[in-house]
């Protein structure tokens, strides 16, 4: 079965510091938990106390960010918070341990950490039905159903589709994907995406996501 501890070291290689992009939709983020979709999350008090130690103005100026992530890095508590909010929010909330192939759910639950948990399974069940997997709704809930289809579906063809899809996700996302097909923008638009070109800096980092999940047996 899938595993977390497997998967967490790899999506804090994606994640990295501390980072407060004004054009980045979730502006203030600490090891990929932004601020703007997570305002509730246990850790900010501690990182809004670093700040306030280290005599830091909100937003945080770039040339700071290094000093402050270090700070951050060396708060043990503040890194248990961090690996229990991606385990309870992005792996367990989408049941993946209940899945078969390490591949499959790490490119699952990467995208969920990137595009929103319902989203990432919705491009599960699309993939199922584009495998030809009867009798799988794509209605964003990793229900008895889907769960079934993922584990009977051959892992390796799964995979191939899920990374196919993440890559047009993200190329339309920032504008690059200027004529899906009619299933694709039929998806898109269930999914609530709309193109928009001032995410074109991200395209390459995305993309780089996807890349570094590859397929192991």
């Amino acid at each position: 079965m899938a595993d977390f501890a497997r998967f967490y070291p790899h999506l804090l290689v994606n994640e990295g510091g501390y980072c407060h992009y004004p054009a980045d939709a979730g502006q203030e983020t600490w090891r990929g938990v932004a601020r703007t979709y997570h305002p509730t999350w246990r850790g900010w008090p501690a990182i809004d106390a670093a700040k306030a130690h280290l005599h830091l103005p909100t937003p945080v100026p770039p040339a700071q960010w290094k000093a402050l992530g270090r700070v951050l890095a060396a708060n043990d508590t503040l890194t248990a918070q961090v690996r229990t909010f991606y385990k309870t929010e992005f792996w367990d909330c989408l049941r993946l341990d209940k899945l078969t192939s390490q591949p499959v759910a790490e490119q699952l639950a990467d995208h969920g950490v990137n595009a929103g948990p319902a989203r990432s399974v919705r491009l599960l069940q699309y993939a199922l039905g584009q495998l030809g997997v009867p009798g799988v709704a794509e209605d964003g809930v990793l229900g008895p159903a889907t769960l079934r289809a993922a584990n009977a579906c051959p892992p390796r063809p799964l995979f191939d589709a899920l990374v196919g899809l993440r890559r047009a996700f993200y190329r339309y996302r920032a504008g690059q994907l200027p004529a899906p097909g009619p299933a694709l923008l039929g998806l898109f638009g269930r999914l609530r995406l709309q193109p928009d070109a001032t995410q074109q800096p991200f395209l390459a980092a995305w993309l780089g996501r996807v890349a570094a999940i590859s397929f192991r047996g």
